[in-house]
């Protein structure tokens, strides 16, 4: 079994070669150390790393920060960030790479042991998720059939490309939703088919099938006839997860199932007078875009952080980012939007909204340099 391969990016030479040296004695390989960000990119290239230690203050133009932002972009690599005193500033920037452990200075081989084995096997477990989700996904967007998948409480907690289609929504913006609030299924009669009771079958573990229903989009008031199926989904543990609805069109051959202009967006076309609205609980709260701060992207989440309150949704940046307007609001970072008429002071790699230090990322530092004005 080869060894874990790490870089040491520290610009003290003494604590570069002291780490270097007490890695190897613990077993891992360390081919090379860096002490700027030049260097720290070349011998990311040169030796491929499987973890990298950063110092968080490295000395000039580039921080270690940035550095772990580039790794972030460009490599799927575990990050340490190694630290002395840190500014809470500082610390929120740091924050936003999610890195894999901090090491504070001076620390010993103990803590060195424990912080790179707990970074590996975090990262080994995340790197296995997102693999499994990713090969779901793909299995799921190339059948044919529209695939909804619902929570216990018969909100959506997954659609696939097909069904993203025909409902409006990406799966980004429909989590979480009301997937009976999506459509509505009828069976012969015109009889609906109520979420209780499809759930309760579910719950008993009964699949439900009926190959005669007929489907109403609710966001568009479009049909179509389908053939219909829920299968119950459980854990290892045989705990009830939520079902899997399966429509397929029963025209395949002749005609398509509607397929509908994609809105994948938190706001749901509802901006009225420069607001919008958020759902928080059971309800809907009017957002008035005079009021945000910033918006931040946080793993499936977004953010929007207003004078007063706080929202958590299931969004994308980008989702969020064509439905705003570009006149006042700038993606500078990632992870965050702002708008521009609330910076209070700025230099050259974040800007202040408030007491909010926010990172200015180096692919958008041109544009939004670009949109200010100097005297």
């Amino acid at each position: 079994m080869s060894k874990t391969r790490i870089l040491v990016v520290e610009d003290e030479s003494i604590v570069a070669k002291d780490i270097q040296k007490s890695l190897e004695k613990l077993g891992y390989e360390v081919p090379a150390t860096a002490s700027s960000a030049a260097s720290a990119y070349e011998k990311l290239e040169e030796i491929q790393p499987d973890l990298v230690f950063l110092d968080i203050k490295l000395k000039g133009d580039e921080d270690g920060i940035h550095i772990a932002e580039h790794i972030k972009d460009k490599y799927n690599i575990p990050v340490i960030f190694l630290t002395s005193y840190v500014d809470q500033a500082t610390l929120d920037r740091a924050k936003v790479t999610e890195p894999y452990g901090y090491l504070v200075k001076p620390f010993n081989e103990s803590d060195l042991k424990t912080t790179v084995e707990m970074a590996l096997f975090k990262f080994s477990k995340d790197r296995e998720v997102r693999d499994n989700q990713h090969r779901l996904a793909n299995a799921l967007a190339r059948v044919e059939e529209s695939i909804c998948v619902m929570d216990t409480d018969g909100r959506v907690s997954y659609l696939n490309d097909k069904a993203e289609n025909i409902f409006g929504y990406s799966t980004a913006t429909a989590v979480g939703m009301d997937a009976f609030q999506m459509f509505n299924l009828e069976i012969e009669g015109g009889v609906s088919v109520k979420k209780e009771d499809l759930l309760g079958a579910m719950r008993k573990n009964e699949p439900w099938e009926n190959k005669d229903c007929h489907i109403i989009v609710k966001r568009d008031n479009t049909s179509a006839n389908v053939s219909v199926s829920a299968s119950p989904i459980h854990d290892e543990k045989n705990q009830f997860l939520g079902c899997a609805i399966v429509m397929s069109d029963k025209n395949a051959s002749n005609e398509k199932l509607p397929e509908l202009p994609q809105q994948a967006t938190f706001l749901d076309n509802q901006i009225i007078n420069n607001s919008f609205f958020v759902k928080k609980g059971s309800m809907l709260v009017k957002v008035y875009l005079d009021n945000i701060s910033w918006i931040q992207a946080m793993d499936n989440y977004v953010i929007i952080q207003t004078t007063s309150d706080q929202f958590v949704i299931h969004s994308t940046m980008k989702d969020i980012e064509l439905k705003l307007p570009t006149s006042r609001f700038l993606r500078v970072h990632r992870s965050y939007i702002i708008p521009l008429d609330k910076i209070n002071v700025l230099d050259e790699n974040t800007v202040l909204i408030g007491d909010k230090t926010i990172p200015i990322g180096k692919s958008y530092k041109e544009t939004f340099m670009a949109r200010l004005n100097f005297l």
